[in-house]
């Protein structure tokens, strides 16, 4: 029994160090895509998750009753150096108005503490006469009584500027949340600041030999990167296929690695907004914003620039597509994988209804989806097809047409 406990013990500390990005979106009375970073640091990762559960239990307890009401929680994730690790939350809530909040983390691995801002800014005190004439620059309509008692709660750094961040009521009947960049350089830090280094990879998607007269299929993958993600990539190299991964923005840098092995695999990367807001409740500047900087993010992990765009849950309008020159693309063969969560269910969703040409959509977050897919590209090899990206699909079938 000793043993049997010695051996458990140690597969959680090996299976159990990796961090992650922790994926909830669901498409029913409510739009929910929330995305929040698990460090396996214990402390951090509990106060994360239990401001996201209270977040989103009062969302369903405050707007369940409203006509599909939207929260969305996206975040950033930075490294100071070896100990120091910065998180921000960022919270927004449509229903009949717009709500935004934010939350941010600073902790110290070594002293096992979370860090306030003056455990990082040496000078605060002389700084804060200026913090606030900036702020009443910026924000001419900055409540000038409010700021006598700000405070420097919320902050994110990154290797160029540290961020405040202060609550919407600091101006007057403003929804928004108010931030204030300050240059590093101008400050004096208690902490090492590591600088992230850019990449210089670039690598192209390696072309598969293909008959106009192949049964072709398109394989999807939607709202990863993940934990599991990795796998996936196994079973499409085994098997000898491949498939596109509609990635969202603010997970790339966590998984960078991954994604560089997905185009060196020879499958495709497209973009699926930076933090999977309903889109169409967007405006043209906010709606390019989720595009661009997705395509920022993949760009720099990997070189590769996507040319495909997945709208999030599927909708879309003639205004959001003049607003981008990438390609709008949806499926016609649903796994359902997030609403059934049975691999066998998925399986059949799947195989029955698979056509010459067909895109299939799955979702790269879920076990469930990760334990179907190896049968699915057996049984479809079975009958004949070839698993192909999206853009080689496109590709053929526009060679096709002009036959």
């Amino acid at each position: 029994m000793k043993k049997l406990f010695l051996l458990l013990t140690l597969l959680i500390l090996f299976t159990g160090c990796d961090k992650e990005i922790k994926t909830i979106i669901k498409d029913e009375k409510e739009l929910v895509a929330i995305n929040y970073p698990v460090t396996n640091i214990g402390p951090l990762d509990d106060a994360i998750s239990s401001y996201v559960n209270r977040t989103y239990s009062s969302f369903k307890k405050d707007y369940s009753n409203l006509k599909q009401p939207e929260l969305n929680i996206s975040y950033t994730y930075k490294e100071l150096n070896n100990a120091v690790v910065n998180i921000s939350l960022t919270t927004e809530i449509t229903a009949n108005k717009t709500i935004n909040k934010i939350k941010t983390f600073t902790y110290d691995k070594n002293t096992k503490k979370f860090l306030s801002m003056e455990d990082i800014v040496s000078d605060l005190d002389v700084l804060d006469y200026d913090i606030k004439q900036k702020l009443l620059e910026k924000y001419r309509e900055a409540d000038i009584e409010f700021l006598a008692n700000v405070s420097y709660e919320y902050f994110t750094i990154d290797d160029e500027n540290l961020t405040i961040y202060f609550g919407p009521d600091i101006l007057k009947s403003n929804s928004n949340i108010v931030y204030l960049d300050i240059p590093l350089n101008s400050l004096k830090l208690l902490i090492d600041i590591d600088k992230s280094k850019d990449s210089d990879s670039y690598i192209s998607i390696k072309k598969k030999n293909i008959s106009s007269t192949d049964r072709i299929v398109a394989l999807t993958f939607d709202d990863g990167p993940s934990k599991y993600t990795s796998k996936i990539l196994d079973i499409l190299e085994k098997n000898d296929a491949y498939a596109t991964f509609f990635v969202i923005g603010n997970k790339v840098d966590f998984y960078d690695e991954v994604l560089t092995r997905m185009v060196q695999n020879g499958n495709e990367i497209g973009n699926h907004s930076y933090s999977h807001k309903w889109l169409n409740r967007l405006s043209e500047a906010e709606f390019k914003e989720e595009i661009n900087k997705t395509q920022e993010e993949v760009k720099k992990a990997t070189g590769f620039t996507p040319k495909l765009f997945r709208p999030t849950y599927g909708g879309y309008s003639d205004r959001l597509k003049s607003y981008t020159d990438l390609t709008f693309v949806l499926w016609d063969v649903d796994s359902r994988d997030w609403q059934v969560k049975n691999t066998n269910a998925i399986i059949n969703n799947i195989v029955p209804n698979v056509k010459d040409g067909s895109i299939i959509i799955m979702h790269d977050n879920h076990s469930y989806s990760v334990n179907a897919l190896e049968e699915v590209i057996k049984k479809l090899k079975d009958k004949g097809f070839k698993f192909v990206t999206v853009s080689e699909l496109l590709e053929l079938k526009e060679l096709r047409e002009s036959e």
